[in-house]
């Protein structure tokens, strides 16, 4: 909950009257993008991260015990597919609002999950305030294409002006390994590892790992089932 202050008449005592945050159900089988727009919408003051799954049953499951007020999901998961979870969301509540997150932006892959009754669909690439006021337009009942777009400096130009190393560790953060790991796999020290990490993130215009995951899918980097077969890494 979030407070906001209320308009009074002249002379009176002003109250704030607590709202209620947005209560978010994330549906994502990568672990390290769920927990990055979890930790993204805790940060707003807006939200509250209620539930998270991994696949669209048990999103469908979750958003039945939790009753969210927003549900957002990941376009391709295995299992279930988005349009059959969708129908699934909605024959429970009709009126849920659903927003999909997709590092997928063309009309065969978008369009059948609105057609299903999604409100519209968020880049995986947006800041972390496109995504916010995306999820707050969601439950306001606006829809169709959230954030505009303008593309990912991930891809082409920047992609092409990473090392040879720093593509290597690119890879290694999207598959999930932990630091520790991908040091010991490329033979170098965590600390040159944390110089490689960073002179990447610097390159690419992104700040954390799940963008980093983000940026090698869309740069063809990683393969999408690589990507989406990762779990959150243990830094040890």
């Amino acid at each position: 909950m979030f407070p906001r202050f209320q308009a009074a008449a002249v002379g009176a005592v002003r109250k704030i009257e607590p709202v209620m945050a947005i209560r978010v159900l994330l549906v994502d089988d990568n672990a390290l993008f769920r927990d990055g727009v979890a930790r993204i919408l805790k940060s707003d003051g807006r939200f509250e991260v209620v539930g998270q799954a991994s696949t669209g049953d048990e999103g469908v499951a979750a958003a039945a015990e939790l009753k969210p007020d927003l549900v957002l999901l990941d376009l391709r998961m295995p299992g279930a597919t988005a349009p059959e979870t969708i129908g699934v969301l909605l024959a429970q509540r009709p009126d849920i609002p659903i927003g999909i997150l997709t590092v997928f932006e063309s009309d065969e892959f978008v369009q059948p999950a609105l057609n299903a009754g999604a409100r519209g669909y968020v880049p995986k690439d947006s800041t972390a305030s496109e995504l916010c006021e995306a999820a707050v337009a969601l439950v306001d009942g606006k829809a169709a294409h959230l954030v505009p777009r303008k593309g990912v400096k991930g891809q082409g130009a920047a992609i092409d002006s990473l090392t040879a190393r720093e593509l290597e560790v690119l890879r290694a953060l999207a598959s999930g390994a932990s630091y520790v790991t991908i040091a010991r796999d490329l033979g170098i020290s965590p600390k040159t590892l944390r110089n490689h990490i960073s002179n990447t993130y610097h390159k690419l215009e992104i700040y954390d790992r799940a963008q980093a995951v983000i940026a090698a899918v869309r740069a063809g980097v990683v393969d999408v089932p690589d990507a989406h077969s990762q779990q959150a890494p243990s830094e040890d």
